[in-house]
């Protein structure tokens, strides 16, 4: 692994993640534990581990081109996994929103699509309904019948229930509302 060459833009950068993640990057020790146990790590999604290790190695470039960070689902494996107790998810934060405010695109395009009904589904019905967001989802992105194989399987096994789809428009649940409230009031500094 290359390690930082004193250039202060690396340093920079490191120190920067640190920062807006509150996770000390360099106490890892590169064991690969965290990628071990990743859901997301496979030959194109590289793992935590090759994140950090770009970090450290003040690579932003590199970092911020890395796909790990937008496909992370924050389960915390990482943390359980991590000897010194890293976790991911709020690096994959920090890139994020450093990527955000340099205008970068995902690497995964319609990946603020989905957050979007995601949440919507969550903020409407006090949880995701899956059928309702994974169809809006194939429509919006322009292949409404993407998945239809996999849906009519799923119906037949009694997985999915078209009266999932009829429901009326609830309103969450209470709670998740104000869990929503208070998201926008921090985001406008309240």
């Amino acid at each position: 692994m290359r390690r930082l060459q004193g250039i202060p833009a690396e340093r920079n950068f490191l120190f920067e993640i640190v920062k807006a993640s509150g996770q000390n990057l360099l106490e890892c020790l590169q064991c690969g534990k965290c990628s071990g146990g990743c859901p997301i790590a496979s030959e194109t999604v590289g793992g935590p581990r090759k994140t950090i290790a770009e970090i450290l190695a003040g690579r932003k470039e590199e970092a911020l081109a890395d796909p790990t960070w937008w496909y992370c689902v924050s389960c915390g494996t990482c943390l359980t996994r991590c000897p010194v107790e890293i976790n991911f998810y709020p690096v994959a934060t920090a890139l994020c929103e450093m990527a955000e405010r340099e205008g970068r695109s995902p690497s995964e395009p319609a990946i603020h699509r989905f957050e979007a009904l995601f949440l919507d589904s969550v903020r409407r019905h006090g949880r995701v309904q899956e059928l309702k967001t994974a169809m809006a989802f194939n429509l919006r992105s322009g292949k409404p019948f993407k998945d239809a194989a996999k849906g009519l399987r799923l119906l037949l096994k009694g997985a999915i229930s078209p009266r999932e789809m009829m429901g009326g428009e609830s309103h969450g649940e209470e709670k998740v509302s104000r869990i929503f409230q208070r998201a926008q009031e921090r985001e406008r500094g309240i």
